[in-house]
């Protein structure tokens, strides 16, 4: 992919355009947004304290969807540390615009700081703010972006309860003895969840375990 100077130059006939929108590695060479870089800027203008403590909050920020406890989470940040609500959303806005756009691309940490770069020129704490948790996050969000890509294919396996009950008698038989495992497996369709529970005897239990070994391996 051309790096954003170049295409910034392409544009122009070669001529580098100093006031157009610089355009960014996390967007694939698109054009920023107007005010992302004067957003991430309101970043420089908060207390210290704040500064400090911003990736206590950004996290949760970061997911698909702001929910009612992230809103109240960052409220409480804005009431402890003095900030402005208004200014402190747009700059955690414009955070989660990179971050996000960074990770669906799979976008490198050292690109992410040319893109803040070419959106806050010459300013170094927008860099170290948003890079200090960038890695972890796009992680995080890529396994994400990994799962919704699955889920919106059919069922996606999210977790497994076990126990382990025996079988002593019934009307079939007495003294039977036999150990019945019961695997529930929890499930996502879509936006739905649901789950299943097996009786699983030691037999299949083996047979399970082998398949699971051969697809690890």
């Amino acid at each position: 992919m051309d790096s954003p100077a170049a295409l910034d130059a392409a544009a122009t006939n070669g001529t580098p355009a100093a006031a157009g929108p610089p355009r960014l590695y996390c967007l694939g060479g698109g054009e920023a947004p107007p005010e992302l870089g004067a957003d991430l800027l309101r970043l420089t203008r908060l207390p210290a304290e704040a500064v400090q403590k911003l990736w206590q909050v950004l996290p949760p920020a970061l997911a698909d969807a702001i929910t009612k406890e992230t809103e109240q989470l960052l409220d409480v940040f804005c009431a402890a540390y003095r900030v402005d609500e208004d200014e402190f959303g747009r700059a955690i806005k414009a955070c989660r615009f990179v971050i996000r756009e960074g990770a669906q691309r799979d976008v490198p940490a050292e690109a992410v700081a040319q893109d803040l770069e070419r959106l806050c020129p010459g300013d170094t704490l927008v860099q170290a703010l948003v890079l200090a948790g960038y890695e972890p996050a796009k992680a995080q969000l890529r396994q994400e972006i990994l799962k919704a890509a699955v889920v919106d294919h059919g069922k996606l396996l999210v977790g497994v309860k076990w126990r382990v009950d025996a079988v002593h008698a019934s009307e079939r038989g007495a003294r039977l003895q036999m150990p019945v495992a019961l695997l529930t497996f929890h499930f996502r369709e879509g936006a739905d969840t649901g789950r299943v529970t097996l009786q699983v005897l030691p037999d299949m239990m083996k047979e399970l375990r082998a398949v699971c070994d051969k697809v690890l391996a």
